[in-house]
């Protein structure tokens, strides 16, 4: 390993093997544009119709849709599954 002369000396004279040395430290603030989302909500009655099924769901995530949350609101007045999904927009 190549160490210079200067640091070499520091070395041989007692001094840590390591010398610190100061490095700056450089903050910068960047405005970023907030960002965008979208939302969908898929509601669906179990006694009327089919839950989504595996390849219903990779279709939506291959189109970008991430399943966030699902409601099972099937007990209540509506008797409906709700799946929310978001995406960031453009």
């Amino acid at each position: 390993m190549f160490v210079p002369n200067s640091i070499r000396s520091l070395m041989s004279n007692g001094q840590p093997d390591r010398p610190t040395f100061h490095i700056p430290k450089v903050y910068e603030k960047i405005e970023r544009e907030p960002r965008h989302w979208e939302y969908r909500v898929l509601s669906f009655d179990p006694r009327e119709e089919a839950l989504p099924d595996q390849e219903a769901l990779n279709e939506l995530g291959g189109s970008g849709w991430l399943l966030v949350n699902i409601l099972n609101a099937t007990e209540g007045r509506a008797g409906k599954v709700y799946y929310y999904f978001v995406r960031e927009g453009e």
